[in-house]
């Protein structure tokens, strides 16, 4: 069973993830090309470092990983992607969008074939939910963590849900893997 308590505090840097189903690498990959991204090869410790010495030039990162059925999208330090990204991703299955970072309130999106299903934040989604509180909590309730699960952890609870609809955890041998890295090539 995955250690969800080790993979969040593991996690506690990221400022987005995104698990998107029916998305490959190379879709991810595909708006990036050309000589204003580098692409390298990175595991998460590593592009963890490296969004740090990038967040002081202002320089925004992105992990892509292939996970069972689609990638895995992890922004630590600045903001990456666009909402549109997140939308394109989900055209060929789902995405769940998480903010992870202790620097906002944690907003959480679920999309359905490049549909908004369900968008809430992740600990007071009775103030701010799309489109509606009882939707939100019905789709809650759907997930493996249950309604309970995301009242008391929304993190736990979201990669509970990422691991249901990835067919696989998102776990620390997988955060130990290389995957692929892209970052803004500077001026």
């Amino acid at each position: 069973m995955t250690d969800y308590k080790q993979v969040a505090d593991a996690l506690g840097n990221t400022t987005w993830i995104t698990w998107c189903t029916g998305a490959t690498l190379d879709d991810v990959l595909a708006p990036y090309g050309g000589s204003h991204h580098l692409v390298t090869a990175a595991t998460f410790s590593e592009a963890n470092e490296d969004a740090h010495f990038y967040l002081e030039e202002g320089i925004p990162l992105l992990l892509a990983g292939v996970l069972g059925q689609g990638v895995v999208l992890l922004e630590p330090g600045l903001p990456f992607m666009e909402t549109d990204a997140q939308v394109r991703l989900s055209q060929a299955g789902v995405c769940l969008d998480v903010g992870w970072s202790d620097f906002g309130p944690p907003f959480v999106t679920y999309r359905e074939k490049g549909r908004v299903v369900v968008s809430f934040e992740g600990t007071g989604w009775e103030y701010d939910a799309t489109p509606d509180q009882e939707t939100v909590e019905r789709w809650m309730r759907t997930t493996p963590g249950g309604l309970e699960g995301w009242q008391a952890n929304y993190g736990t609870a979201s990669l509970m849900t990422a691991e249901a609809i990835m067919g696989a955890p998102m776990d620390e041998q997988w955060l130990a893997r290389e995957h692929t890295c892209i970052t803004h090539r500077r001026g």
